[in-house]
């Protein structure tokens, strides 16, 4: 097969200079009316010169210039003309035309520049040949207006720039020295200065004066001064300082502190700062760190100090000056403390129920103390309290107790007191009994024994007239006929062991006849007709009393009204009613008790709680009227729902659905009862709180292959609430993908390697719109369409399209074909070899593709990532895998490029290519396919 020619055409840009010709302008003299007739010069031109400041400007040389042929031309007036006393000054003798004047001062140098009428620097302009403005016309012989010139001053500058005298220190004063200034080259002593002090450039606020006092602020910073020179109707000027070194801090004197005391836990060290020009601060130290809160001249070594050094430091710092710091040296390291300790003392007497207490009164404060009491030396189990009460174990024996104390950096000691006498028995400190109840008959009373110290084990015995009663021997004691008008006692016997028993008796108490007892009846119940009114007897006393009940209207006796309950009718309708409670029991006094009298019992009326309101206050949900209880039964109930207070047409049921109108308003509900024979009542909830927007539900999925040409999809299963507006967008490693809004998404190779996500989402009006994001993993990359070397045929190995190489071979052909004779005739476009990145365009019109050393391809989907670079060898879609624009590459030799409608192969889509040495500058637009071989690396440098 023999290669197809690849040529490519090359334009070049050429540049032209384009020359311009200058003319020269020669002043013209004035014009005359006719060679033979000159001007006569009758006119004059006058007027007034002023200074910069508007005085009259004396002595000032006044010049005259005509326009002649388009340009100004000098006029020769004879004598030199001068301003008088009063700035005034007069030409005569010019002939009519368009004039300049100009003036200036006589002698050189001066404080003013010369100056064309009325104020300019220079000549007026003229356009096309007519003078633009500022001109003086001069008609038949007149001058046209007086001509005033107030002079241009000169310009003010430094001679010899300013500079600052002083120390540049904390606290001294600098002081600033104008330097020299001239106007126009002249010395002029008029001028005024102003002041402006600066900091590393920046201006000091306020300072401006000549003199600077020098501040801590300026600490570290170099100063400087802008000197401004101004004179009234002249522009100022100004110069700046150069600046100073930069400002140094004055030092502080100081000394070695010193550390006096002990280095021992518990010892006193007290600091001596020595001798500072400024008072320092103290900072003791433990092993060279800070110790919080320690502050002062002496310092209480501690716990923590044990085993460390402990130093001071001394610091002082005063604005604008150097802060010092001094360090004493350290102290020995701190050894263990020693406890102030004496034997321990025991107070209390050593008998048995008598509470023992340690003494100690060890120093310093703060020491933890632990005890052992010991019986004749013997450690007493759990006796280890500071306080010990003997028992009756200890009858008989000495007692002794070892106190322990232990304190943080000390060392612990341990001592013993002196033996205590033998203990004795104990005695009970025991109170007379007393009787607790009504002492009547059938009445139980009960034995009070009192407090005894120590605790007893009791015995009873109650007594007749000082007379046991058989079997009356516990604490309680129901009294029976028998006993009616007796004197009744208790006997209380205490024993404890290592204790001598006691026994006390209770005071006579005579015996009463029984009663019964009985609280006024109350009357329950609703005074009203259809109420059931009940009879709350009380309590009566004692137990088996029968009781009887009467009940009475307007203290009439109601005939078979006898029962504890009574239901109130129409005849009992504005009366009032009493209920009478009669208690009978044998051996005792029948009693009667009555009531006090109802109110007027009134008409029947229907009770009803406040309604509630269930369910969640958000557009689309369901709200629940609940009543409460109404009474009595059979009350019918009406609804009607209503939105900030007015009624919701047609919302008249116990449940209501809420909509868009109800957002961010309350709702309520009125319930209206009615029952024959009671009057209606009405009764509304509270106001929810405003109803807030809906909630939308939904199910997002994302399915599909996540792989480069496969599709994704994702489904929001069902919404709630229905109707609601759905939206996608598509993104990729997170940004938004153009134009992909669709729930569905082709995944391109420009995917492989990313992550792509959607963003779902779903609105309503009145609802929150709700946004769910799906993420896929990594994308894979497209699988290989075709792999390997020989014949494929196209519609049935390969199918028609654009495909990359999977990978960059080192040297890549391929030949479309029309059939497999093999002829050069039959080749319809080839690859004649090259290394990096190959493409081939497949036409559904070719018959075969042949392919050597090229390894696997993968189909082309028109995505891709766009770079800026483009390899040397190898082939790019530009717009898709490269930016379009212009790119350079250096210092090539036999590098081919080419430009490729698609990569065919075929001369036909071939735009443009060649071979180049050197720098090459090269154009690329999108849609092109660009290829290079042999090529250095081109870099993009602009569109």
């Amino acid at each position: 097969m023999t290669p197809l020619t690849r040529a490519r055409g090359r334009s070049l840009l050429a540049t032209a200079t384009t020359a311009f010709i200058l003319a020269a302008l020669v002043p013209a003299s004035p014009a005359f009316a006719a060679d033979e007739d000159p001007v006569i010069p009758v006119a004059s031109i006058s007027g007034v010169v002023t200074d910069p400041t508007g005085a009259p400007a004396p002595d000032a040389c006044l010049a005259a210039e005509v326009l002649a042929d388009g340009a100004w031309a000098p006029i020769d007036l004879g004598l030199e003309i001068r301003t008088d006393a009063d700035g005034a000054y007069s030409v005569a003798g010019l002939g009519d035309g368009t004039y300049t004047i100009s003036a200036a001062s006589c002698t050189s140098p001066s404080d003013t520049q010369p100056t064309w009428a009325p104020s300019r620097s220079e000549q007026p302009e003229i356009v096309d040949g007519v003078v633009v403005a500022d001109g003086t016309v001069v008609t038949d012989g007149v001058a046209a207006a007086a001509v005033d010139i107030q002079l241009l001053p000169a310009p003010i500058e430094v001679v010899d720039g300013p500079a600052i005298s002083g120390d540049a220190e904390f606290g001294a004063t600098l002081t600033a020295d104008p330097g020299t200034w001239t106007v126009g080259g002249v010395d002029f002593p008029g001028l005024d200065f102003a002041y402006r002090w600066l900091r590393d450039g920046a201006e000091i606020a306020d300072a401006t004066g000549a003199a600077y006092v020098v501040t801590s602020e300026d600490l570290d910073a170099s100063l400087s001064v802008t000197v401004t020179a101004t004179r009234d109707g002249w522009e100022p000027a100004s110069a700046t300082t150069i600046g100073t070194a930069p400002i140094a801090a004055l030092p502080i004197t100081s000394s070695t502190p010193t550390i006096t005391g002990t280095a021992k836990v518990g010892e006193t060290l007290t600091a001596a700062a020595g001798g500072w020009s400024v008072a320092p601060a103290l900072a003791w130290l433990r092993n060279g760190a800070p110790i919080a809160g320690a502050t002062n001249p002496t310092y209480v070594l501690t716990a923590a100090d044990l085993g460390k050094t402990v130093s001071v430091q001394a610091t002082a710092a005063l604005a604008g000056h150097t802060t010092a710091t001094m360090t004493s040296a350290s102290t020995a390291a701190v050894a263990i403390g020693t406890l102030v300790t004496a034997a321990p003392t025991v107070a209390g007497t050593a008998k048995v129920g008598s509470a023992l207490t340690a003494m100690t009164g060890w120093t310093p404060g703060g020491i933890t103390y632990t005890y052992v009491w010991k019986r004749n030396g013997t450690t007493i189990t759990g006796a280890t309290q500071a306080t010990y009460t003997p028992a009756a174990a200890d009858l008989g024996a000495k007692l002794t107790v070892t106190a322990t104390g232990r304190l943080p950096g000390y060392s612990s000691v341990v001592r013993t007191s002196a033996p205590t006498a033998a203990v004795t028995v104990g005695t009970f400190a025991a109170p007379a009994p007393t009787l607790s109840g009504t002492v009547a008959v059938g009445r139980t009373v009960t034995a009070v024994p009192g407090t005894w110290k120590p605790g007893a084990t009791f015995t009873y015995q109650w007594k007749r007239n000082g007379v046991s009663i058989t079997g009356a021997t516990k604490s309680t004691y129901a009294i029976t006929a028998t006993d009616l008008k007796t004197a009744l006692t208790v006997t209380v016997t205490g024993q404890a062991t290592a204790y001598t028993t006691r026994s006390t008796t209770s005071a006579p108490t005579t015996v009463a006849a029984g009663t019964l007892t009985a609280a006024t009846p109350t009357i329950a119940g609703i005074r009203a007709v259809g109420r059931t009114l009940t009879a709350v007897p009380g309590t009566w006393a004692p137990s088996g009393v029968t009781l009887a009940y009467q009940w009475k209207r307007a203290g009439v006796s109601i005939t078979g009204a006898t029962a504890s309950t009574y239901v109130l009718t129409a005849a009992d309708l504005g009366k009032t009613l009493t209920v009478a409670v009669i208690g009978r029991k044998t051996a005792y006094t029948s009693a009667a008790k009555t009531s006090v009298a109802t109110a007027a019992i009134v008409a029947g009326t229907i009770t009803a709680a406040t309604p509630t309101v269930a369910g969640i206050r958000a557009v689309g949900r369901a709200l629940t009227a609940v009543p409460g209880t109404w009474a009595p039964s059979g009350v019918t109930l009406a609804y009607q729902w209503k939105r900030a207070g007015v009624s919701i047409t047609g919302a008249t049921k116990s449940t209501y659905v809420t909509t868009a109108t109800d957002l961010g308003k309350p709702l309520t509900v009125t319930i209206t009862g009615t029952k024959a024979g009671f009057t209606t009542v009405v009764k509304t909830s509270v106001n929810t709180a405003a109803i807030a927007a809906g909630t939308i539900t939904y199910t997002p999925k994302l399915s599909g292959t996540q792989r480069a040409g496969s599709k994704l999809a994702v489904t929001v299963g069902t919404i709630t609430p229905s109707g609601a507006t759905v939206k996608y967008q598509w993104y990729r490693n997170g940004t938004a993908i153009s134009g992909q809004t669709a729930s569905t998404y082709a995944l391109g190779n420009v995917d492989a390697g990313k992550v792509v996500s959607v963003t779902v989402t779903v609105s309503k009006t009145a609802f929150t719109t709700k946004a769910s994001t799906l993420k896929t993993g990594t994308v894979a990359v497209r699988p290989a369409s075709f792999t390997g070397d020989g014949w494929f045929r196209v519609g049935i190995d390969v199918q028609p399209g654009t495909y990359y190489t999977a990978s960059s071979p080192s040297s890549c052909q391929w030949w479309r074909t029309s059939s497999a004779d093999g002829s050069e005739a039959s080749i319809l476009g080839w690859d004649p070899g090259g290394t990096g990145r190959r493409m081939i365009t497949i036409l559904s019109t070719d018959r075969y593709v042949v392919f050597s050393g090229c390894g696997s391809w993968i189909r082309y989907d028109g995505t891709g990532t766009q770079s800026t670079t483009m390899a040397g060898d190898g082939i790019a879609v530009v717009g898709v895998n490269l930016r379009p624009g212009r790119y350079v590459s250096y210092g090539n030799s036999g590098c081919w490029a080419g430009d490729w409608n698609a990569p065919t192969g075929a001369e036909a889509d071939l735009l443009a290519g060649g071979t180049y040495d050197g720098d090459i500058y090269w154009i690329v637009e999108p849609g092109i396919f660009w290829e290079t071989y042999n090529c250095n690396t081109f870099t993009w440098y602009s569109y």
